[in-house]
């Protein structure tokens, strides 16, 4: 009888791993002559296991999709979308070292550049691994060289990062703090936005920054003297320059001039603006010029009239321009048509009410 259910059971593992079945031989349950019991209940245990351990293995090959694999052989899975947040974008092993990037991502055929590229002194003001397509396209321009740039991007790519690295720059070629950063921005609270971050970022090297607008006392106004990033207004600078032989010695420090939303040279403050930059050409011989923007359709114009630099101002500045396929929140536009009734300037009020 224990040498016939000796014989299923055998005929049962031969099945199953599909080799033919051992001949019948004479066993011993005297402990010591197998390496494992040959008990007929052990072995069903043990095949049980098996098909059990093998089920949960297969289950957890189907859970996991490409990217979990990828990520278990290290190797880091990055989103299409160039403009994703870093703790969205990769997925970084703890195989692999999140600051050697051997092989840089490439989008649009923009090659990604790296923050541990920058020295290591700047490299807390960007809280992130890579720069993204807008920032690596300008980056040789604006990080390694001193002409003027016009750059016109969408809302929300990151245009304030050449600016920053526009700042790095000067920082980095002046060892003391003997120079003046101007940033003009249209509206007070992008003013007091800028102050509040850059303070933030650049205070620690010791690159204080100071907010002058409209509403700053005669006590604020005196720590322009004492700092090294002056945001400010179209409006406010142009009357603190107006007389500006009178204050030559500061002008003649200002090496940096960041224009916000230059676009606003075509609205009824662009004159100011227009005037300020003039003056700011004839007060100075070494200043640089860079302009942003996110809706101004004639970004070469405003290359001419900025100019490549004091050594060739007749040529025009550098230049970059992005469309709306590199805008990181794509929009959808429609256009609603409604009926006329032959009265323009009924049509116009029933507009309105739209």
């Amino acid at each position: 009888m224990e040498d016939s259910v000796f014989d299923m059971l055998d005929a049962m593992e031969a099945q199953d791993d599909g080799s033919a079945a051992e001949p019948k031989r004479w066993r011993s349950s005297s402990p010591g002559a197998y390496p494992t019991p040959s008990s007929p209940a052990f072995k069903a245990g043990q095949r049980l296991q098996t098909q059990r351990s093998q089920q949960v293995r297969s289950d957890n090959d189907h859970d996991l999709n490409v990217d979990d694999h990828m990520e278990l052989l290290g190797i880091t899975v990055l989103s299409e979308h160039p403009f994703e947040p870093e703790y969205m974008r990769s997925k970084i092993t703890t195989r692999q070292d999140p600051t050697a990037l051997r092989h840089p991502p490439v989008v649009r055929g923009i090659n990604l550049i790296a923050t541990t590229d920058l020295p290591d002194r700047f490299r807390p003001i960007f809280p992130f691994r890579l720069l993204n397509a807008i920032q690596s396209k300008c980056f040789n321009t604006v990080f390694n060289t001193n002409d003027n740039f016009v750059l016109a991007s969408p809302t929300g790519s990151g245009k304030t990062v050449v600016f920053e690295l526009a700042i790095c720059r000067v920082i980095a070629s002046f060892p003391s703090d003997n120079f003046k950063v101007i940033y003009q921005a249209p509206t007070k609270s992008l003013c007091a936005e800028r102050q509040k971050d850059w303070q933030a970022k650049f205070g620690p090297l010791g690159a204080n920054c100071v907010e002058i607008t409209g509403d700053t006392d005669q006590i604020h106004m005196k720590r322009i003297g004492s700092a090294s990033i002056i945001v400010t207004t179209p409006e406010k600078w142009d009357s603190m320059t107006r007389k500006w032989k009178d204050h030559q010695r500061l002008m003649q420090l200002v090496c940096l001039f960041l224009i916000d939303e230059v676009h606003i040279v075509k609205e009824n403050r662009g004159a100011t603006l227009e005037a300020v930059v003039s003056r700011m050409k004839t007060a100075t011989d070494n200043i640089r010029f860079i302009a942003l923007s996110a809706t101004v359709p004639n970004s070469d114009d405003v290359a001419r009239w900025l100019g490549r630099g004091p050594n060739h101002p007749e040529l025009p500045a550098a230049r970059e321009t992005f469309g709306e396929d590199f805008r990181p929140v794509k929009l959808k536009k429609y256009v609603a048509g409604f009926p006329s009734n032959g009265n323009d300037f009924q049509f116009d009020k029933y507009l309105d009410g739209k």
